[in-house]
């Protein structure tokens, strides 16, 4: 008990020097506080992959009343928007080349007369797939309305490219199909990740600049002990960080928790002190601020964006890429996160991604101490 009081008294100061260190920093301690729930904003409205209004042009060769009642089932709705007619194929290319409009439906002449006598025609449509997610979503909402047209007017013989198997689909944990419900979990992880490597990437290197280094080295203070006193203000200060990130995406969002919150901010003082860890690992290896920012900017965003399974998934990619996202701390708690956030489900569920959270964790921090002892520490 006494060896531990006196550590204690030991890195109690040096606590304190950090907190002192952030708050005379006024526009850094903004930054890290409220930057983060501004990106969440940023992004959870700019990576937005609903359709809305999407805008779609007619071919109509039938020009019954009919086929106009068919491409009014398509006008009162928020995906689809109706700018008009066109009278050929040129102008439906022209339309979509200039982005004006998504996609075009061709009804064909026999629409009608076929409707009567029950035989089977095809309703021709034509999407731009130079956005491929947007194209698949648009092909599946007009399945929707032309499969609920079919059934609603009895028409049993037209092919519209559906089953004739009637579908009845319930989408588990995100039944409206909502971006952000996918997004701003992913990009809470994302957004940590960075700010906190960020955050600490900084510390020993600015001792080095400002040659204060050599007196962490003659103090009495030991390594590992060095490393929790780093760790301890920037752990507080992401922590309220992440708070205003889940207020924000539950206010603009509407991006509920459906799990135990407890359970969920447990995981993210872990991935954070994970985070706040290879932060300080990087400012251990450099030698100015500029090389530390850089390296923290470059080892968080292109691993985390691409294999976290934030927005790529990774089991579609080729295996030795699969078998580099395992090195990847974020990919564990961006399953933490959406199976808290979106499926409810517990740490029975979740305990290996936490395992391996903290797994990182005493890794880092492991490895960290080591750097420190051959730089002269005790």
């Amino acid at each position: 008990m006494s060896k531990i009081s006196e550590s204690i008294n030991r890195i109690l100061p040096f606590i304190k020097k950090e907190f002192l260190q952030f708050t005379r920093d006024r526009r850094s301690l903004i930054v890290f506080l409220f930057v983060p729930s501004f990106m969440l904003i940023l992004f959870g409205y700019a990576l937005n992959l609903d359709v809305k209004n999407a805008p779609f042009v007619v071919l109509d060769k039938c020009g019954s009343s009919f086929s106009r009642d068919f491409v009014e089932t398509l006008t009162h709705n928020q995906y689809f928007k109706f700018i008009g007619y066109v009278d050929n194929y040129k102008e439906i290319e022209d339309l979509i080349n200039r982005g004006k409009a998504k996609f075009a439906l061709v009804i064909p002449e026999n629409f009608e007369k076929n409707f009567t006598k029950r035989k089977p025609t095809e309703v021709q449509v034509l999407v731009d797939g130079s956005q491929s997610m947007i194209a698949s979503n648009i092909i599946g909402y007009l399945n929707s309305y032309i499969n609920n047209f079919s059934l609603k007017n009895n028409i049993k013989n037209i092919q519209v490219r559906f089953p004739q198997v009637n579908l009845e689909p319930r989408i588990w944990y995100n039944p409206e199909l909502k971006t952000a419900n996918f997004f701003v979990p992913g990009l809470i992880g994302f957004i940590m990740m960075i700010m906190a490597v960020v955050a600490t990437s900084l510390t020993i290197v600015r001792e080095k600049e400002r040659n204060t280094i050599e007196q962490l080295i003659v103090s009495p203070i030991r390594m590992y002990e060095l490393i929790t006193a780093k760790l301890v203000a920037p752990l507080l200060i992401a922590f309220l960080a992440a708070l205003l990130i889940l207020i924000t995406g539950y206010i603009l969002f509407d991006v509920q928790i459906k799990g135990n919150l407890f359970l969920l901010l447990l995981a993210t003082i872990i991935f954070l002190l994970t985070s706040l860890a290879f932060g300080v690992f990087i400012s251990v290896l450099a030698d100015s601020q500029q090389v530390a920012f850089l390296a923290s900017i470059l080892s968080t965003i292109i691993p985390t964006l691409v294999f976290s399974n934030f927005i790529f998934p990774i089991r579609s990619m080729p295996e030795i890429l699969q078998y580099i996202s395992y090195i990847i701390p974020a990919k564990y708690f961006l399953v933490i996160l959406r199976g808290i956030i979106l499926k409810g489900v517990g740490f029975s569920v979740l305990w290996e991604q936490f395992t391996f959270l903290l797994f990182f964790l005493v890794g880092m921090f492991l490895i960290s101490t080591l750097l420190l002892k051959f730089k002269g520490l005790k």
